[in-house]
């Protein structure tokens, strides 16, 4: 089975920016890409445990893995295509060290 072939979800990565209006700041999100590949998943508080014993850490929570080379950072929206919104909680990390993909805890906001 090819990496490629468990990005299952389809999302739109859209990034924060802010602007002010007579020293009022608001928040609007720009659209950086559409349809990227991903594969967003919950950890269970028993498969965070188990990752330690091998190694690594993992949250209990939503985690999302993407290719090496996505424009992602920590603030940004993700939605896919379930309509469900989540904002990137940790900078896009490549945990293999092979550059061969990046993982991000999401935060679910609706």
């Amino acid at each position: 089975m090819s990496f490629e072939s468990l990005l299952v979800n389809r999302v739109t990565i859209s990034r924060p920016t802010v602007a002010y209006t007579d020293g009022v700041s608001s928040k609007a999100y720009t659209v950086l890409s559409t349809k990227t590949k991903c594969n967003i998943q919950w950890t269970s508080a028993k498969s965070a445990l188990n990752s330690l014993r091998k190694g690594f850490e993992l949250k209990e929570g939503w985690n999302a893995f993407f290719k090496y080379a996505v424009n992602l950072k920590v603030d940004d929206k993700v939605e896919d295509e379930k309509g469900r919104t989540f904002i990137v909680k940790t900078d896009p990390e490549d945990v293999t060290g092979r550059k061969h993909h990046v993982e991000v805890v999401l935060a679910q906001v609706n």
